[in-house]
């Protein structure tokens, strides 16, 4: 029976009522008669307590009685004047036995003692009287004058607080009685194993010591103080009046047994008919729940049980079993759907993929399969982490950067095969699907991507290609526009050698804007598949002239030599003037932008077989041999030794472009003693074609 079943709290609750009502009749009674017993324990303790006190003023009263009467003796007053002092002494020791004191004696008014019917062998001291120590001892004294003429003569009589006092309060008050001092110390007790020092509480005359428990000789006690003195004095002297409780005590004991045994009775016996009743109220639940159980764990054919009686029971058989045949019918139109979905989700392009709250896979489309390359036999259970491995960051996680639902992300995986690939993903939260073998009941995560590797590309291209080629225009415009101004100024006036300096910068400016439209102009036609050769005979010198006019004012600006090195008697060339030229000019600003201000380049006219082989050498930086293979690519420049170069990436491009339209190749080395050498070669004779298009 399980703790939170509605059985289990049924019989909790009929445990707790049994508890409660047993205890409520119980505990009240044994608290009322304990709290009784206890009253009138400390009851008796206070009439005995009085009573005590009553005896020690009765016998205050009759030691005073006797010493009157003492004094006031004809006899005493004669032998005292005759100063018969062996007579006087045994008169006292007469008188003392026939009143009951314990001390009686005689002394002067210096204090010296003339007779004494006890121990006693000095006089007190009229301060001294009353309750008190004398010697250690407990002691009530009375003092009065024999002779009241010179020499007077004192009389004192006492009578002892010890044993045979003590036992006379005992059997006059049924208590024990002790005599403590104001320390606490007992100096006389009537009962045995008591401690020296008795538990007392400061008390000033006329005030009741607090009540004590205390033990001695394996017995309790209920305890009172009190001081013993006439009415406001200080006393030095506490009468202890104890009462034994052992038959209190025991009566409480048994008291409480007697309440725990029929408590724990009745308990018994209630949780057996609790559980009796229960079983035979729950037996009919149980059934319907285990049915409901095994349905809810997915097994819709179990039997359901039906019942007639009670009512209530009955209303829940029947709406469980009508709730099993719409949970059948449910299920036969879920799974034609499914079949249906898993049809169109597998004949879609995009990968689709589900995992659940642990990040593991359960579902993996045949669109996911085709981007990533994993078959959805393998990936089944595993996680998505291991899945998606991120490309630009080995040591984060893929679900680290699936974005919120709703929005979409693109994030950069590797393929089964290392390749990487853009995904633009999205995701949502689907419903439980209640299938345990994937995780059912737990909200699980679709992911729909797609592969935008090429769109990405494309994106970052346009990108990095408008964010170069506005700076390639605005810088010499910006320069044009300054040189303008200046001219415009009709404060000042140039001199022809100033406005040639002037339009210098100018001049280059407009060769840097007209070799970047060349350069956009044959890539876009390039792109379009639009590129074509006008070819016809011509030296190629006709081109380096050309190429190195519309160069000259960059050189001159940055003051670098050209130098021409060429082979005799070269043979003309069959192509296209123009396109040749501007491959002369690409390379020849080309090695003038990553040569030092003040360095010369070398243009080489070298004829080898029937290939006319052209160079520009510079005194660059060179080109580390990893980039080497990528500089002929669109889009594609490296920063010069001296300081920051700008351009789009398109000339070298253009260059290869056009030399292998041409039937040639190009290349670039490092030379021995620093800079670049970029060459091409291309045939000397070409075969005849008039004006047709070459490859592209």
């Amino acid at each position: 029976m399980k703790l939170n079943s509605s059985s289990m709290r049924l019989l909790l609750g009929f445990f707790a009522l049994i508890i409660l009502t047993t205890l409520s009749a119980g505990v009240p009674a044994f608290w009322l008669t304990r709290t009784q017993l206890e009253r009138e324990a400390w009851k008796q303790v206070g009439n005995a307590q009085s009573a005590t006190q009553s005896l020690l003023m009765a016998e205050q009263n009759r030691v005073q009685d006797q010493l009157v009467l003492f004094t006031e003796r004809p006899t005493l007053q004669r032998l005292i004047s005759e100063q018969q002092t062996g007579d006087l002494q045994r008169y006292l020791q007469e008188f003392r036995a026939q009143s009951g004191l314990d001390i009686l004696l005689l002394c002067t008014a210096g204090d010296e003692l003339l007779a004494a019917a006890d121990g006693v062998t000095q006089c007190v001291p009229g301060e001294a009287t009353g309750f008190t120590v004398l010697n250690g001892r407990p002691v009530f004294l009375a003092q009065g004058t024999a002779v009241s003429e010179a020499p007077t003569v004192t009389a004192t009589a006492g009578t002892w607080l010890e044993a045979p006092f003590l036992e006379r309060l005992v059997a006059a008050t049924g208590v024990e009685q002790s005599i403590v001092s104001a320390d606490g110390l007992r100096l006389a007790s009537s009962f045995a194993g008591a401690d020296n020092q008795a538990p007392l509480a400061a008390a000033t005359a006329g005030e009741t010591a607090p009540r004590q428990t205390l033990t001695a000789a394996g017995r309790t006690y209920y305890a009172a103080y009190a001081p013993v003195a006439d009415s406001g004095e200080e006393s030095s002297l506490f009468s202890e009046t104890a009462l034994a409780v052992d038959d209190v005590i025991a009566t409480e004991r048994n008291a409480f047994f007697i309440l725990a045994i029929s408590t724990a009775t009745v308990i018994l016996l209630g949780s057996l008919f609790s559980f009796w009743f229960v079983r035979q109220v729950n037996a009919p639940l149980e059934e319907l729940t285990t049915a409901a159980d095994l349905l809810g764990r997915g097994y819709l054919t179990t039997p359901i049980p039906l019942f007639a009686v009670p009512v209530e029971v009955k209303t829940l058989s029947e709406a469980l079993y009508r709730s099993q045949a719409s949970m059948l019918d449910a299920l036969r139109e879920s799974s034609d759907a499914g079949e249906r979905l898993n049809a169109i989700l597998q004949s879609v392009v995009e990968g689709v993929v589900t995992y659940n709250p642990q990040g593991k896979i359960t579902f993996w489309s045949e669109g996911a399969s085709s981007l990533l390359g994993w078959p959805a036999d393998e990936v089944l259970g595993r996680p998505v982490n291991e899945l998606f491995s991120l490309a630009e960051d080995d040591q984060a996680q893929f679900l680290d950067y699936i974005p919120p639902a709703g929005q979409k992300r693109e994030i950069a995986v590797l393929t089964r095969g290392g390749k990487p690939r853009v995904l633009a993903l999205t995701h949502s939260e689907l419903s439980p699907s209640g299938d345990p073998r994937v995780g059912g009941d737990a909200v699980q995560v679709a992911l729909v991507f797609r592969d935008v590797t090429e769109e990405e590309a494309v994106r970052r291209l346009r990108s990095y290609f408008l964010a170069n080629i506005s700076h390639e225009f605005r810088t010499p415009l910006s320069t044009l526009i300054a040189s303008m101004e200046l001219l415009l100024d009709e404060r000042e006036v140039f001199t022809l050698d100033e406005v040639r300096q002037l339009l210098r910068p100018s001049h280059v400016s407009l060769l840097s804007l007209q070799t970047l439209i060349d350069n956009l102009l044959e890539s876009s036609s390039i792109e379009a598949g639009q590129f074509s050769l006008r070819l016809r005979t011509f030296h190629i010198h006709e081109a380096v002239e050309n190429a190195v006019n519309i160069a000259r004012p960059l050189l001159e600006r940055r003051r670098q030599a050209l130098s021409l090195a060429e082979s005799p008697q070269l043979p003309k060339i069959e192509g296209d003037t123009a396109r040749l030229t501007q491959v002369l000019v690409n390379l020849i600003i080309n090695a003038s932008k990553y040569s030092a201000i003040g360095q010369p380049i070398e243009l080489q006219l070298v004829q080898q077989g029937d290939m006319l082989h052209v160079a520009v050498a510079d005194r660059g930086p060179g080109i580390p041999e990893a980039e080497q293979g990528h500089l002929f690519r669109s889009f594609v420049r490296l920063g010069s030794g001296d300081q920051e170069q700008y351009g789009i990436g398109l000339g070298l491009y253009v260059v290869k472009t056009i030399v292998e339209a041409h039937g040639g190749q190009v290349g670039v080395d490092n030379q021995p003693g620093g800079g670049a050498l970029f060459w091409f070669d291309i045939p000397l004779r070409q075969k005849e074609k008039a004006d047709e298009d070459s490859p592209g």
